[in-house]
């Protein structure tokens, strides 16, 4: 009885979570017109977290406003669900290179690193670190409102990780366009540090 009692409470709690990410979409896209508004970006375990789910949800809505977003992964699966969110990412931005819109930080070292999204330059969610499995999480989430500072640091560690993580190989999404060598990081246009020159240690998505 407590399993179930359990798994009805999660689901609970992941709805309610989703409905928060569907509604901060929603004010994202209604102010998207102020030049302020960048687009999205996230740093999700998976692509089966909730707000990969509320920006597939929120596809055609996004596109239709030319709200673009980018999406760095811990873990590449499941696979329906990565292919799902990578082409999301494409439908949002058409004329991009795919490869510019998704990477995976495979490094373990990273994964000590929060979920962490940002809608704009004024919206910030962060959840638990991604090495946490989904069913022995912190259920404790920060969604912060008009909180630009909070954004900043967001898209400031945001860049880092990208400069840290690699290219998803085309074999997971579907493509057939060849991949970089497992070693091969790039780093982020105006990202704040050079990958592989700074350590690792001391994280700045590292929540305490």
């Amino acid at each position: 009885m407590r399993v179930v009692a359990s798994s009805e409470q999660s689901l609970k709690v992941r709805q309610a979570d989703l409905e928060r990410h569907l509604d901060a979409l929603s004010r994202f896209v209604e102010r998207h017109e102020d030049t302020r508004s960048l687009g999205c970006t996230l740093v999700l375990r998976s692509a089966a977290s909730v707000p990969a789910q509320a920006l597939t949800l929120m596809k055609d809505t996004l596109a239709d406003a030319g709200v673009p977003a980018k999406a760095i992964l811990a873990r590449l699966e499941p696979q329906d669900d990565l292919k799902q969110i990578y082409d999301t990412l494409c439908a949002l931005s058409p004329d991009a290179d795919p490869a510019t819109l998704i990477r995976w930080a495979r490094n373990p070292r990273l994964l000590d690193a929060h979920e962490q999204v940002t809608y704009g330059t004024d919206m910030c969610w962060a959840g638990d670190a991604m090495r946490r499995d989904a069913d022995k999480r912190n259920p404790l989430v920060l969604f912060e409102m008009d909180a630009p500072e909070a954004a900043a640091l967001a898209v400031h560690a945001f860049k880092a990780l990208w400069g840290a993580s690699l290219p998803v190989p085309g074999r997971y999404l579907g493509t057939t366009g060849p991949a970089k060598p497992s070693g091969a990081y790039g780093p982020m246009d105006d990202a704040p540090m050079p990958a592989a020159r700074k350590p690792i240690q001391g994280w700045p998505l590292v929540r305490h």
